[in-house]
């Protein structure tokens, strides 16, 4: 069995949007055998080294917690479409690999066992549990020598009778089998005994259908819909010979867009009634006849590249003073608009400046707050509020001390907490960083720790005002 700390790296390159952060088993090019290598993210931890010091049950954890977030659903619908997470796989025109449905068959199987076709019968005598409502329909009592009471001398029992040699039970075993052969080193197991059954896609479908139809059980309705995904998924991935592959991959060419999302879901923040695109500015093209948004003319339609024309910022989160929105500056309670930008970039991992964010991102963030400083007039949630609250910040990752990860454990056993550091501000040489009015001229590089966002990236209101404080400080 493979090694769970030999079989797993970090992703190491630098401001890479196209390096591979998933699970794949592909085939050697010598002698053609099976290899199995696990990706992180950058940030997920320090280096390889410090990767494979771990005790194997808590890199099996981390594992987990990498499917679990590459197969989350939430984060593709935020991620914008030309930057969808798409499978590895699906890249090379095959299949989404059924990560979710695999894991959930090897658990159910270790908790319960085979899934068996089962008969309930009723019969006299029999060994089980009496069943007091046939037995006294079909049993003659015997009256006591008093008169007093009935007696029965004979029950009739409830007994199951389980047939492992039905067609369901095999296509579970084939895939339960199956399921050991590509994930079972994750659970410290060998594969399970050898199916009887060659895959057959119509035989196997109709065996699950079959059983669907007459299942009422909540349990094995899931564990059903996971085997016909695994039978989907092997359907459309076979070999020459037409047997079922064993390589199979499952993860992102692009983690920049899950980081994105990550991040989006536990700082996104809008006033009620709100919405994000009215941070989004615009090209206009004015030919002295006309003036027109880009994005509504025939050459944009044409093009069918909304990007072309329009900026959209990664995250907004608006904070808010005493419960309103109100005029704020740099020392007012942290209260105002604050401009995040996502960069999945290695600078917390190496502190090479040639590893931060260049000239256009520092570009689209200045035009991102100049939009939101002329727009806050324009929005009824934002009256009151000046250009002192505006900021800018990018949000890179990086690996937090094992010593911090100690204290967050202690302080906070849901995983709620998210280490965080302000390790400088990026700026124009031709905008003014002293003027107060406009905070947003210094873009702040903020470090987030990439393991304590992938456990929990649900919207946390401490986090956020954490952030406000690191970039207001």
């Amino acid at each position: 069995m493979q090694k769970l700390n030999e079989i797993c790296s970090c992703e190491s390159k630098a401001n890479s949007e196209t390096e591979f952060v998933g699970i794949r088993c592909e085939k050697t090019k010598e002698g053609g055998a099976l290899e199995t290598s696990i990706i992180f993210p950058l940030g997920y931890f320090k280096d390889d080294t410090a990767l494979r010091e771990l005790p194997e049950e808590e890199l099996r954890e981390c594992v987990v917690n990498l499917f679990t977030v590459l197969s989350n659903p939430s984060l593709q619908e935020q991620i914008h479409q030309d930057s969808s997470v798409s499978t590895f796989a699906e890249g090379h025109g095959e299949s989404e690999f059924p990560m979710v449905s695999y894991l959930n068959v090897i658990r159910n199987f270790l908790d319960f066992g085979y899934l068996d076709e089962k008969e309930i019968l009723y019969k006299k005598g029999a060994n089980g549990k009496i069943s007091w409502g046939r037995t006294i329909k079909a049993v003659r009592p015997v009256i006591t020598e008093d008169a007093q009471n009935l007696v029965y001398l004979d029950f009739i029992a409830r007994k199951v009778s389980y047939n492992e040699d039905t067609l369901i039970t095999q296509v579970h075993k084939f895939c339960v089998h199956d399921a050991l052969v590509k994930l079972g080193f994750l659970f410290g197991i060998d594969p399970s005994e050898e199916p009887l059954l060659d895959f057959d896609y119509d035989l196997f479908c109709n065996a699950i259908h079959s059983k669907l139809a007459k299942t009422f059980n909540d349990r094995d309705l899931h564990l059903l819909a996971d085997l016909a995904r695994i039978v989907e998924y092997l359907a459309g991935h076979k070999t020459e010979d037409g047997k079922t592959a064993d390589d199979f991959y499952f993860g992102v060419n692009k983690f920049a867009p899950v980081w994105e999302a990550m991040v989006d879901k536990i700082f996104g923040k809008l006033p009620q009634g709100v919405a994000k695109d009215k941070f989004n500015p615009h090209l206009r093209w004015n030919d002295g006849c006309r003036d027109e948004k880009l994005d509504e003319s025939e050459e944009e339609i044409v093009l069918n590249d909304p990007k072309r024309s329009t900026l959209r910022p990664d995250t907004i989160m608006v904070m808010e003073c005493g419960g309103e929105i109100a005029a704020a500056s740099p020392r007012n309670d942290n209260a105002g608009v604050y401009i995040l930008d996502s960069k999945y970039y290695k600078y917390g991992l190496t502190g090479f400046n040639s590893h931060l964010p260049g000239a256009e991102s520092v570009c689209k963030q200045m035009a991102y707050a100049e939009y939101v400083e002329t727009r806050l007039k324009e929005i009824p949630a934002f009256a009151g509020m000046t250009s002192h609250g505006v900021y800018n910040a990018f949000i890179m990752p990086y690996c937090a001390d094992t010593g911090k990860w100690d204290e967050i454990a202690t302080a906070s056993p849901r995983n709620d907490v998210y280490t965080m550091k302000c390790v400088g501000y990026i700026y124009g040489d031709w905008k003014n960083v002293e003027d107060e009015n406009r905070p947003y001229h210094k873009i702040h590089c903020i470090l987030l720790d990439m393991k304590s966002v992938m456990r929990n990236y649900a919207n946390n209101p401490t986090a956020q005002s954490e952030l406000a404080g690191v970039i207001g400080d």
